[in-house]
This record gives structure tokens, sequence and C-alpha cells, in this order.
């Protein structure tokens, strides 16, 4: 083992190549085993059907509702590119997974990169790549179903890593802040997300500074990265008549998530009857999709959000209980899957442990980032319904803070074992 790490940490490309190709391998070989799913869809790869038959981003559930905000257009719009090729059939819904597989792999790929990037070992993150490779534990998400989870976490590791060198320079000039701006908008564009990030990083940076040029930088980040959405923005009220910055879903989600008998998953929900009999999503109901062709999608979604809300203050109880099990779904997996959940909370609770490693053998900076971002990403996702993609964007900083232990312990045995040979001679 040890022959393997020391060949792939001076073998880089060797070891991006490995980790890609383990992924690719073995997700394509699900993919192909599984093939009846490759006709699964959801709401982006229905707007994609509609950007390339009507010219227009709309109808991203069951029946055709008119234009839409539902998504962020990254992903409907690369995939419209892979429909107008191989066509909406078999070949472009399987050309859709290898979209997916390719994303995914290439995520994984990168983990050792990033350990590099931001000051972990970089056997961390060789270990991590190689695991996450290994385990499709986001299951079908990571073959049929999944979106543009993979490049969003591409797209976070980018902007943290400008973040750092910026933090590095000990220079903030206008310059670095447009630039951070106007990458925080466009990854906007892949997810929005990420807008929770970008919120809590200011405010931490801003009260862990305390000074009116730190509050000038961060409303100058803040301001260009509206700015970059804004033609998303106007395109958003033209075709819907009513202000949303990227996504106007949140009534939705909320609702799905918060109703009589809701369970704290998408898939439970869906398998449910007694859950099924007071709400069900738009993209699997032909009523409620109706009713959002009828009411408008921004009007659905208020509307939504109003019932959410109600149920919500008059069942606390639940409310709480529900929130309790979302978060432990975020943190733990899918805990009516066993395989999923001990995988993913054997790596989660070994991440999250390591933060305090973090702090000590990476960087403070580093420790900041990670804790704001581990804290409140995930917030929205206590509210609503859990689906296994949810976690992605954030993974690999959980994937490097397990593998940062697993370095630290395996360093200290290493230490113990030649203070042992030393005393034996």
């Amino acid at each position: 083992m040890g022959r393997i790490v020391a060949y792939f940490t001076g073998h880089k490309a060797a070891a991006f190549l490995a980790i890609f190709l383990l992924s690719f391998v073995i997700r394509t070989t699900v993919l192909i085993r599984h093939r009846g799913d490759i006709l699964q869809v959801g709401e982006e790869p229905r707007i994609a059907n509609a950007l390339i038959t009507k010219g227009e981003f709309a109808d991203p559930y069951i029946i055709p509702t008119g234009p839409t905000a539902h998504s962020t257009p990254f992903f409907p719009v690369l995939l419209a590119g892979i429909y107008e090729v191989l066509g909406t059939g078999f070949a472009g819904q399987f050309g859709r997974c290898l979209l997916v597989v390719t994303g995914y792999s290439l995520l994984f790929a990168l983990y050792p990169t990033f350990a590099g990037a931001f000051g972990f070992p970089y056997e961390a993150g060789l270990g991590a790549g190689f695991l996450a490779g290994l385990l499709p534990v986001r299951r079908s998400f990571e073959v049929f179903r999944g979106w543009e989870e993979p490049w969003a976490a591409m797209a976070l590791a980018f902007i943290m890593f400008l973040t750092l060198k910026r933090e590095g320079s000990a220079r903030r000039g206008l310059a670095s802040a447009l630039w951070l701006g106007v990458c925080w908008g466009l990854s906007l564009y892949i997810s929005f997300s990420m807008f929770a990030i970008l919120i809590g990083w200011l405010f931490v940076d801003v009260l862990s500074h305390r000074n009116l040029r730190v509050v000038g930088d961060a409303s100058i980040i803040l301001l260009v990265a509206v700015a970059v959405i804004s033609p998303w923005t106007i395109r958003n009220h033209r075709q819907l008549r009513a202000w949303t910055l990227m996504r106007d879903n949140l009534g939705l989600e909320v609702l799905y998530g918060n109703h009589e008998d809701a369970r704290p998953s998408a898939e439970l929900n869906g398998a449910d009857p007694l859950s099924l009999k007071y709400f069900t999503h738009p993209g699997q109901s032909v009523p409620e999709a109706t009713l959002v062709r009828d009411m408008g999608e921004v009007n659905y979604n208020r509307r939504d959000l109003h019932l959410a809300l109600s149920w919500i203050s008059g069942h606390p109880r639940e409310f709480i209980w529900l929130t309790v099990e979302r978060f432990a779904f975020f943190w733990l997996g899918p805990i009516n899957h066993a395989y999923e959940t001990i995988v993913i909370s054997s790596y989660s609770l070994l991440g999250l442990a390591g933060l305090g490693f973090i702090r000590k053998r990476v960087g403070e900076f580093q420790f900041r980032q990670w804790c704001t971002v581990l804290f409140f990403y995930p917030l929205m996702y206590y509210v609503v319904a859990f689906a296994h993609r949810y976690r992605v964007q954030i993974d690999w900083m959980i994937w490097l803070s397990a593998g940062l232990v697993v370095s630290v312990v395996l360093e200290k045995r290493q230490v113990l074992q030649r203070a042992s040979v030393e005393q034996l001679t």
C-alpha cells in the first residue's frame, strides 16, 4: 500500500487518471446493467427537452406548464446540447447519464488536487478520491438522476481556493473583489444553493474582521454577484411576470417536506400513501402540474409556501421532529438504506471530527472556510424533504477532512513504530 501511495504521490497525473477511470468504469457498468432506468427523467431533463423542441426554458413537470424558473440554467442548457446531437430518445438519455457519470468521476479525480490546493496532505485527497470513486453511495443520483451537483462542487472548490489565495496575499484590492463577485455570480447559474454559502461567508468575514474596509469589500462582492445574475432575474420577470432571483420553487419544496403525514425524504414521501394523500409533487402528479399551469408557477409557489408555513405554525412538534430527521439524513445518509448509511455516516463523522485537525495542521483560514460552509449550506436542507444529491456540493470537504484524520493517525502510528524500533536497537 505504501508503494502505491508513493507512486501516485510522485505521479499525480496517473493518480487523476486512475481515480477517474475507476469511478467511470464502475458507474458506467451500473448504467449498462440497469438500462431500464435510463429513461427516468426529472425536471431539468424536461426543461432541456423544451429548449430543443420549443426553444423555451419551460415545462419542468409531468405535463407542459409553461415558462419556468424551477431550475438554474446551467445543466438544462448543457443537457440540451446533448439532446440536440443524440435526440431525446434512448441515445439522448444514455448520453445524459454519461454526462452525470463523467461529472462525478471528474470531481472525485480532483480530490487530490483539492487537497494540495487547500494545504491538506496529498495522501488525504488521494485516499478520499479512490474511496469516493469506488463507492457509489449516492446510488442512482451518480448515474441516472444526477443534475448539476458535481459541477457545483467543482465551482465551489474553485471559489474557495480563490478566496484562500486572496487572503494569503494580505491585500484586498478592488480588482480581486470584482473578480470574486463575478465568480460567485457565475456559480449561481450552476446552483443557486451557493447563495447560502456566499451570504454565510461574507457574514463570517465581516464578523471576524469588524472594520469598514471588510464591509465595503463584502458589499462589492455581493453587488457584483447580483449584477452578474441580473440578466436571468430580468428574464424571469419577463417570462413569469414576477420578481425572483434564479429559482422560484421554494414554496413547492417547503410544502413537499412539511405537510400532514410528511416523511423526511423525497423517496419516502413518494412511496407513502398517507403522505401522497395530502400532497404530491407536480413532477409526478398531473393534478398538481395542472394547478401550476392554471395558477402560474410563481403564484403556485406562493400558495405552497403559505400552506407550508400555516402547517408548520400549527404543528410545531411534528415540524421539529421532521427537521431532526432531515438533519440525520443529511449527515448520516438515508436511514432507510443500511449500506449507504454505514458508509456515509462513517466518513461524515470522521470528517466532522477532523475539523480540529484542520485548524492545527492545515490553517486557521481553512478551518474558518470549512466551518462556515458546513454550517450555512445545509440550513435550507433541514427544512425541505431530503434528497440524496443535496450534499454532493460539499461532500468533497467532508472527504478531505476525513482523509486528514486518517493521515494524522497513520503518521502517529509510524512515529510510534520508529520509536519502538529505536528502543529495540
